[in-house]
C-alpha cells in the first residue's frame, strides 16, 4: 500500500494539460564504444511544481540493466522521489522519498539484500539531488541528496566547470559543465568506467 501511495504522488501532481515538457539525451560509452543510452526529462507546471525524471538503459557483455531516477519538487523544495534499479531484467534495487512535513523525510528501501535497512528518517532540507545534476550547474553546493542511497552525499569543485561527488559506495562520479549545461558525466557502471556524453546541444521539446 505505501508503494502504491507514492507512486500516486509521483504520477498524479502533472496530468492536467499546459505541461511545458522537455528533454535531452545521452550517449552511455566505454572507449569509444556506445552501450546504451541516458534520457534527462524535465516537466514544469504553473503552480511552482515540477518534475525531473532520468531513464537509462545499458548493456555490456553478461550484464544488462537499467535505471531511472524521478524528482518532483514544488517551489524548490524536494517532495517525492522514487529510484529503480534492474539487472537483467530483474529488480536489484528501489527506493522512495517523501516528504512527511516540512525539512523532514521518509526513505523506504526495496531491495534483494536482507542487509539492507527497510527505512529511515531524515531531517533535512532538500532542494536539489543527484539527479539535478545533469539540469543545472551546482554552483555554490557543498553536498546533494542521493535519492537512490536515502543520503546526502558531498560535493566538492573539481575544476573549471567541474564536480566531484562522493558516493555512498565509495565510488565517485565527475560531473562535467559547459556554459552551465552538463556536457558529460564521468562513473563506474559494474566495475567498468563509462562516460555519459550529451547528444544534443540543445533542449528539445517533447
Amino acid at each position: 500500500m505505501k508503494w502504491f501511495i507514492v507512486f500516486q504522488l509521483l504520477s498524479g501532481i502533472f496530468v492536467p494539460p499546459g505541461i511545458h515538457a522537455q528533454t535531452v539525451h545521452y550517449d552511455v560509452k566505454v572507449g569509444g564504444r556506445t552501450i546504451g543510452s541516458v534520457k534527462v526529462l524535465h516537466f514544469e507546471g504553473k503552480t511552482g511544481a515540477e518534475k525531473r525524471r532520468i531513464e537509462a538503459d545499458f548493456s555490456v557483455p553478461f550484464y544488462s540493466g537499467s535505471f531511472y531516477s524521478e524528482n518532483q519538487f514544488h517551489n524548490g523544495a524536494l517532495k517525492s522521489s522514487l529510484t529503480e534499479h534492474r539487472v537483467n531484467g530483474k529488480q536489484k534495487e528501489k527506493t522512495a522519498t517523501f516528504s512527511t512535513i516540512p525539512q523532514r523525510y521518509q526513505i523506504d528501501f526495496s531491495t534483494n539484500s536482507p542487509k539492507t535497512e527497510k527505512s529511515r528518517d531524515l531531517a533535512q532540507s532538500i532542494s536539489h539531488t543527484i539527479t539535478s545534476l545533469y539540469y543545472e550547474e551546482p554552483l555554490g553546493l557543498k553536498a546533494v541528496y542521493s535519492e537512490r542511497y536515502g543520503q546526502m552525499c558531498i560535493l566538492e569543485k573539481a575544476g573549471a566547470e567541474r564536480y566531484r561527488i562522493s558516493l555512498p559506495n565509495g565510488k565517485q562520479s565527475l560531473y562535467i559543465y559547459r556554459s552551465g549545461i552538463c556536457e558529460e558525466v564521468e562513473t563506474e557502471l559494474a566495475g567498468v568506467k563509462i562516460r555519459i556524453v550529451r547528444k544534443d546541444t540543445r533542449l528539445a521539446a517533447m
